[in-house]
């Protein structure tokens, strides 16, 4: 039966995605539940946010009306939309939206509080997703978010390179550049150059003879004292004299994935 209903929902889908705009169009906020204008639709709850400048970055966690697919046990959140008369269940997995992207696109439905967002993040980031027809259903949503996801962050970094001023540079020693050649024969299997931590965005670029990391913190860390780590080794300590730091040089490696890990700032 599930698997009639999941080929079912696979012929609605189109071969390329297609996004409507919504026609009552209201401000973006945290903890907002939002519903994607896609068909079927998809709905996203804002659990976390970048901001840099003028600019915001949203974290979502993704929610669906297909329950049988979406429910993976009693640890699985459900949200009843009363005046909606909708019933969401929450997928283990969550991507990037621009607030611009958020606000032309997706329709707001109402908000949730502080400690169900942290729920849902929670979740999202713990919850495996099995083998089974509900983890082909979730990683075929993943595929349709997938390009918004990858619009949203490269977007973001487009505007905020229109802000940028001369960056803060920091020389890494040989020692850290050789404690990270253990990664130089990772397998690439999904390369990964953009990373959001809690309070940062990076993105890894690659020069000829090396490799540079590019940190875009928030604006009002400027004069605060900030440690960056990487593998518990100490990169930076010091007063922010700019929202944006650059880390050189690093070894070209094939993956880069591990710094969503590794890497950590404190202010």
């Amino acid at each position: 039966m599930m698997k009639r209903e999941f080929a079912d929902y696979r012929s609605l889908l189109s071969k390329e995605e297609k996004i409507v705009p919504v026609v009552l169009k209201r401000s973006v906020n945290l903890n907002d539940l939002r519903r994607i204008q896609v068909f079927p639709p998809i709905y996203v709850i804002l659990v976390d946010e970048l901001s840099y400048h003028n600019e915001k970055l949203f974290k979502g966690v993704i929610l669906t009306e297909e329950v049988a697919f979406g429910w993976l046990g009693k640890t699985t959140p459900i949200i009843n939309l009363k005046g909606h008369r909708i019933l969401l269940v929450t997928l283990p997995f969550w991507i990037f939206f621009t607030e611009d992207f958020l606000f032309q696109y997706s329709e707001k439905l109402g908000q949730v509080s502080d400690p169900l967002s942290k729920k849902l993040l929670d979740y999202a980031e713990r919850k495996e997703i099995p083998e089974t027809i509900q983890g082909k259903y979730i990683r075929l949503v993943m595929k349709r978010l997938a390009k918004f996801n990858v619009y949203s962050l490269f977007k973001f970094l487009d505007k905020l390179e229109t802000y940028e001023t001369a960056p803060q540079i920091i020389e890494v020693s040989p020692t850290i550049a050789e404690t990270l050649e253990e990664y130089s024969f990772q397998k690439a299997a999904a390369e990964k150059n953009v990373f959001k931590g809690k309070n940062f965005l990076a993105k890894v670029e690659r020069l000829k003879t090396h490799a540079r990391l590019i940190l875009y913190l928030p604006q009002e860390y400027i004069g605060k004292k900030a440690i960056v780590r990487l593998k518990e080794k100490t990169l930076f300590e010091g007063e922010l004299q700019r929202d944006k730091l650059i880390i050189e040089p690093l070894p070209l490696l094939l993956d880069y994935s591990f710094l969503e890990e590794e890497l950590d700032v404190q202010v």
